[in-house]
């Protein structure tokens, strides 16, 4: 859908390679269900050499509230869930065509997916967060996404939490910083 760079949260996702971007947030099956539905940014396609295809589902955050701060930081954990798993959600819809999207709107890499070889990551990043504060994050979302991930047999690594350092590591975000939204 996409091969320009994504800013979300003060961060620039990408470019990345023509197919491999499903910006979600901005998609047409989105649009049209958007009301009362919140949803991650976007979908990316990832696939190493002689390994099954993974699709990461993105959420991008400039902040999150620490575990002391309650209940904020439950409804900020709930937010996550919800917005990872709807986007997960529709992400599969698309390929299955369950919302009559323009046909060239999901990828053709998605629309090629053998989704029972397929597996899914749920990534949280948030800007600026210092490496200690991630193990009590990453916990929660874990525990939060823990009945979707059952569900879906996937392996307890699918949901991983990380600041801006890690997610540059990971070839997620751009050492250039975004523009003020």
């Amino acid at each position: 859908m996409t091969t320009d760079a994504i800013l979300e949260s003060g961060m620039c996702f990408g470019p990345y390679p023509a197919g491999l971007c499903f910006y979600i947030e901005k998609s047409q099956s989105y649009k049209r269900i958007e009301e009362g539905v919140q949803i991650a940014e976007f979908l990316l396609l990832r696939q190493k050499p002689e390994q099954d295809p993974v699709v990461w589902v993105i959420e991008a955050k400039s902040s999150s509230p620490r575990p002391q701060t309650q209940p904020n930081f439950d409804e900020f954990i709930d937010e996550i869930r919800v917005k990872l798993s709807n986007a997960f959600l529709l992400g599969i819809a698309a390929r299955l065509n369950r919302h009559n999207a323009p046909v060239n709107e999901l990828p053709t890499p998605f629309q090629a997916l053998d989704l029972q070889q397929t597996g899914f990551r749920f990534v949280l990043v948030i800007k600026g967060h210092k490496e200690e504060w991630l193990p009590p994050l990453q916990e929660a979302l874990s525990l939060a996404l823990k009945p979707v991930v059952k569900t879906w047999a996937l392996p307890p690594t699918s949901v991983a939490v990380m600041n801006h350092t890690l997610a540059e590591r990971c070839g997620l975000v751009s050492p250039v910083a975004a523009q003020p939204q």
